[in-house]
């Protein structure tokens, strides 16, 4: 058994391999769907509900003082992520637009089911954050290219920006609870599981499905 810190830091080299392959693939996924502003930022909405409902639905059996207060923050900052997102939506003339429309993801349900600390640290902050932040980055850009500064800054800078926090708050949770080798066994599954399902959502048909009926 590798030592801890050895461990995370090792899992999260892992995980930007596969998430950069992720992060391509929307790319490429975008750029053949002939999405616009809007439709990143209702990407982005739909991904912001999913962490802020996962979040709240782990606080209520979470024993850890710091992951329950830090689950407790998430839900605050992704209901305000919700509101500006849904904002920026309604200047750009799309009104009254449901994030749950189309259903809840695969990894949604996967996120929810998790229990154990060393999981919901691997999966859902090491992983899952890291997700976050290389997916707001692309849709940034992806905006800054379409010329709108604003849906850029708000996508690419401020909303990554907190996300960035909980990345680095879960390696530091995710260190404390993997000090042996089946806490290890667990967050390396549930890193590989996320990732895996995040590959799927980018695929054509269920970024379709994730875009909705567009207005």
């Amino acid at each position: 058994m590798v030592a801890a810190e050895n461990f995370v830091s090792e899992l999260d080299a892992k995980n930007q391999l596969s998430i950069q392959r992720v992060v391509a693939a929307l790319g490429e996924g975008l750029g053949k769907e002939g999405v616009e502003v809007a439709d990143a930022l209702r990407m982005a909405l739909k991904g912001a509900i999913e962490l802020a409902e996962v979040a709240a639905l782990w606080i209520t059996d979470c024993d850890d003082l710091e992951m329950k207060l830090s689950l407790a923050e998430q839900c605050g900052d992704g209901a305000r992520q919700c509101r500006r997102l849904s904002a920026r939506l309604a200047a750009l003339g799309v009104v009254g637009y449901d994030p749950r429309d189309g259903g809840y993801s695969k990894l949604f349900a996967f996120l929810r089911s998790l229990q154990t600390p060393e999981e919901r640290a691997s999966a859902g902050y090491v992983a899952g954050k890291a997700l976050s932040i290389a997916r707001l980055t692309a849709l940034g850009d992806f905006c800054e290219d379409k010329g709108d500064a604003e849906s850029a800054h708000l996508m690419g800078v401020e909303i990554l920006d907190e996300e960035r926090r909980y990345y680095e708050e879960g390696k530091r949770m995710l260190i404390a609870v993997t000090t042996t080798e089946e806490s290890q066994a667990r967050a390396r599954r549930s890193a590989y599981r996320t990732l895996e399902l995040a590959g799927e959502t980018v695929e054509p048909l269920q970024l379709r499905k994730s875009l909705g009926k567009r207005r």
